[in-house]
């Protein structure tokens, strides 16, 4: 989780001018998976924070990210 720990949100992640557009899709497509994984345990019956706000603001950032490489 080359993300967590660095960026407090996908959107902080979005704008870190560090990374080229590769490196933040990779990092925030971690992410997503990771928050899906998490989803599911949690359905699952496991404890842990409720990942969905963080999922979605994953999947605005990589669909943000899509927008600006279209132009």
């Amino acid at each position: 989780m080359a993300y967590h720990g660095k960026y407090s949100s996908p959107s902080e992640l979005l704008n870190d001018e560090s990374l080229d557009r590769d490196e933040k899709r990779e990092l925030l497509k971690q992410w997503r998976d990771d928050k899906k994984a998490l989803l599911r345990a949690s359905n699952e019956g496991m404890e842990g924070d409720d990942p969905s706000e963080v999922l979605r603001k994953v999947k605005k950032a990589l669909l943000e990210l899509e927008e600006t490489s279209a132009e």
